[in-house]
């Protein structure tokens, strides 16, 4: 069973069912180091899950991905990853993909074994991978 951080959130249900199904399927989940700290730091600030002077809430997204290691394997940063996500950011100038979302996808297109980006940002569709992988997002 998953820890509930913020079942008000409007993707909570979307990312309970994606983990529970790719458990079941005993499929990896890759998370960038990058991610984990955009959930720590969206829950520490979100006054409805962390109150001012409590960060323990937003400590749990780490004690969820060291739960199960198994599922969750927690990735550094990709290759040149500097440069790399400025050119990309560059090159998709039209779309509003944030550094975080830079690294992600880089992060996937370097390892060819990713085929599925799970995602509650829909506009990361539209980037070219190099190789197949599919994008879900939440509502889709």
């Amino acid at each position: 069973m998953i820890a509930a951080l913020n079942r008000g959130d409007r993707h909570h249900r979307w990312a309970v069912d994606v983990i529970e199904s790719q458990r079941k399927l005993l499929a990896r989940i890759v998370v960038p180091e990058v991610v984990v700290g955009e959930a720590y730091t969206k829950l520490r600030y979100d006054r409805r899950v962390s109150g001012r002077h409590d960060a323990r809430p937003a400590l749990t997204v780490f004690g969820l991905l060291d739960a199960d290691p198994e599922l969750f394997e927690i990735r550094g940063m990709p290759s040149d990853s500097h440069r790399r996500s400025i050119e990309l950011l560059a090159r998709y100038v039209d779309q509003t993909f944030s550094w975080v979302d830079a690294i992600v996808l880089l992060s996937a297109d370097d390892d060819r074994e990713v085929e599925h980006l799970w995602t509650v940002d829909s506009t990361l569709r539209a980037y070219r991978f190099s190789h197949q992988v599919v994008v879900s997002s939440s509502g889709t």
